[in-house]
């Protein structure tokens, strides 16, 4: 199975309208696109103004064709009016040849991840999503993969309102997981979340990840302090707007 994510940042005062083109011209178009099994809109609870289109696909290849086809970049423009303008401005040099200063259209970003487990539900009632990323040492990825598939998911299994958990590899960084987990509201992630148990079970993985982000969350602990590093463990909370299994 494979796995895209497109952020992108919207205008605040047209989320609405956003979602409703999402729903209405996105999700149909996926109807037809071959090898897609499954997209959803989500929102960050962080940063209400960012967007995640997510997609599930039955092989990389075919995820690739979709995005070599010309429909992605359609897709793309159909939601593009959308779009929030970035705090950076462009230096553009106009055809009497004066510099102009101007803010552009923030661009989305895509990224591509192998996962490790089929999308095969659709959502009920509202979905809350973390995902949480993990930088580790080379050597120990292939190892963390079979830690998480015999003593994380177990452990997430029997915590209240969590749904499914799953890991997924970015094709842009080999050193990186993203654990990925589906709750049934944001109070339970959030139960979970500040209640110890994530913090438990990041204490006992520590071996496996970065030097860096090892002795980030060992200088944390010492200085009961925030300590921030390259390789810190991220967590980003959305939750679902709107979603389809094909």
């Amino acid at each position: 199975m494979f796995m895209r994510t497109v952020k992108m940042h919207v205008k605040p005062e047209e989320i609405r309208e956003f979602r409703s083109a999402y729903e209405n011209k996105i999700l149909p178009a996926f109807t037809n696109i071959k090898g897609c099994r499954y997209a959803a809109l989500l929102q960050s609870t962080h940063n209400p103004e960012e967007c995640i289109s997510l997609t599930f696909w039955t092989s990389a290849l075919e995820a690739r064709d979709f995005e070599q086809s010309g429909t992605f970049d359609s897709l793309v423009k159909i939601l593009s009016p959308h779009f929030s303008e970035s705090s950076e401005l462009q230096i553009r040099l106009t055809k009497d040849l004066k510099l102009e200063y101007a803010s552009s259209v923030t661009e989305p970003q895509v990224r591509k991840f192998e996962v490790d487990s089929p999308h095969t539900s659709d959502p009920q009632g509202k979905v809350f999503l973390r995902m949480v990323s993990l930088k580790f040492r080379t050597e120990k990825v292939e190892e963390f993969k079979k830690h998480y598939t015999e003593k994380v998911i177990p452990v997430l299994r029997k915590v209240d309102g969590c749904r499914r958990a799953f890991l997924a590899a970015p094709a842009d960084n080999p050193n990186e997981l993203i654990s990925v987990t589906e709750w049934e509201s944001e109070s339970a992630a959030q139960a979970y979340e500040h209640g110890g148990q994530f913090d438990a079970l990041l204490e006992s993985q520590r071996h496996f990840f970065s030097g860096l982000s090892e002795w980030g969350m060992a200088k944390q602990k010492e200085s009961k302090s925030k300590v921030a590093t390259s390789d810190d463990v991220t967590v980003d909370h959305y939750i679902m707007l709107t979603g389809r299994s094909f």
